[in-house]
């Protein structure tokens, strides 16, 4: 339906809202309405603090891995009430488990015989998320960090387990708001992927940290940590400046350490291969993740 655009006052612009929608959602004079830009278009919603957005999960499956991306994928969807059902009572350990290292906001409200409710209830603000993406960003650089210390042997003040659990937070929490708020509009698949390929190079450094767990490795190829530095501190740069420019040297930089420097490493073989694989994947993660924040610059450049 279109809508006649009219003049209120000095500079006020106006348009009315169809009859049939204000009486659907009993709006009167005074109330609140949601407005939202979404590039060429304004959305308008009518929000109320008592509905939520629920779904119900049934699990065949009592697998930590299942029950994880069964939590995460409906928090990041969106859902503020979910039901989740499972056999096995054992579930419900890693249900939990997932709620405290992974989402923010959410906790168990009911639980009953193979049964519980999971659902929202204090999270942070949606006009948070700008800031939030930069802890990501943060504690990334802290894991790199943390990983070049434990290799040359230095003391670190926290654990990489703990680095890594706010990264997980904080990427969902900005993945579920980018959903919920439509913040990107039709480059919400560009952040996504941006976002993605950011938590698996992130992942890479946590299961290296986990090997060296297990394992007394001599590592020697420092060259190669400086470079993922480089590399990711120049893809923050890109992100936070919007600047294209940076992202020509993450791709000098990123062909140069998997093609040249890595292929030449694990040529030689040893042990020492298991920390140069998952520092490779690492760098070629934050790699890939340069081509969608390219188009995310270049979309936000166009809209300008």
């Amino acid at each position: 339906m279109r809508r006649k655009v009219v003049k209120q006052g000095e500079s006020t612009l106006m348009i009315s809202l169809p009859s049939k929608w204000t009486k659907k959602f009993n709006l009167k004079k005074g109330d609140d309405v949601e407005v939202e830009e979404d590039e060429d278009k304004i959305i308008i919603s009518k929000e109320t603090s008592s509905s939520k957005k629920s779904t119900k999960i049934k699990l065949k499956d009592s697998s930590d891995s299942i029950i994880r991306a069964a939590v995460i994928n409906a928090y990041r969807a969106g859902y503020d009430l979910v039901e989740i059902e499972f056999d096995d009572e054992k579930a419900y350990k890693a249900i939990n488990q997932t709620i405290q290292d992974y989402v923010l906001g959410f906790d168990i409200t009911k639980k009953e015989k193979n049964k519980v409710v999971i659902e929202n209830i204090t999270e942070p603000s949606a006009d948070q998320f700008e800031n939030l993406f930069q802890k990501v960003f943060y504690n990334i650089s802290n894991l790199i960090d943390y990983t070049e210390k434990r290799l040359k042997g230095e003391p670190s003040l926290e654990s990489y387990e703990e680095i890594s659990y706010r990264i997980y937070k904080y990427e969902n929490f900005c993945r579920r708001v980018m959903v919920k708020r439509n913040l990107f509009g039709s480059s919400c698949n560009l952040f996504w992927s941006f976002a993605h390929l950011m938590t698996h190079g992130q992942r890479e450094l946590y299961h290296l940290n986990r090997f060296l767990d297990k394992n007394n490795v001599k590592f020697n190829n420092f060259e190669i940590i400086t470079k993922l530095k480089k590399l990711f501190s120049l893809l923050h740069e890109a992100y936070q400046k919007k600047d294209i420019s940076k992202i020509e040297e993450v791709h000098r930089i990123g062909n140069n350490a998997i093609y040249h420097d890595l292929y030449d490493s694990i040529q030689k073989g040893s042990k020492e291969n298991i920390i140069l694989y998952h520092l490779g994947s690492s760098i070629r993660n934050f790699y890939l993740a340069s081509s969608s924040l390219t188009g995310l610059l270049l979309e936000s450049k166009s809209s300008v």
